[in-house]
């Protein structure tokens, strides 16, 4: 069964890195059109990883990780942001993003990002 990835992603730029790795690596990616979609996606077949622009306006990203992670806890969640947005970072974690990611290092490791690897240099301080 091929790996699956939701991703809460506006920006069209990212949205094709990731639809275009993720076809490579012959993993299924999709980007639903809002949260209350994300959600239904999550419950009805949760994937192996959701991906969240922590930047988003219209996914409000923390709230959306305090749902998904009160949904299930076994869906592995990478949020990417500024590397200057330090609090932002922190209140991710608290939400429950597993790992947090500078906008550079998610782009420059995209494709173990998606296969589920962790490289070491993708945190942000």
């Amino acid at each position: 069964m091929a790996r699956r990835v939701l991703a809460a992603v506006e920006d069209l730029l990212f949205r094709s890195k990731i639809s275009e790795t993720a076809s490579h690596l012959d993993i299924e990616a999709s980007f639903p059109r809002n949260p209350k979609k994300l959600l239904a996606a999550v419950r009805e077949f949760p994937p192996d990883l959701l991906i969240l622009d922590l930047n988003s306006a219209r996914f409000e990203p923390l709230a959306l990780l305090r749902s998904v992670k009160s949904e299930t806890e076994n869906v592995t969640t990478v949020g990417f942001l500024s590397h200057v947005q330090k609090d932002l970072a922190v209140a991710a974690r608290e939400a429950g993003c597993d790992r947090v990611v500078a906008r550079s290092a998610f782009t420059k490791n995209l494709p173990e990002i998606l296969a589920g690897r962790t490289p070491d240099e993708a945190g942000v301080g």
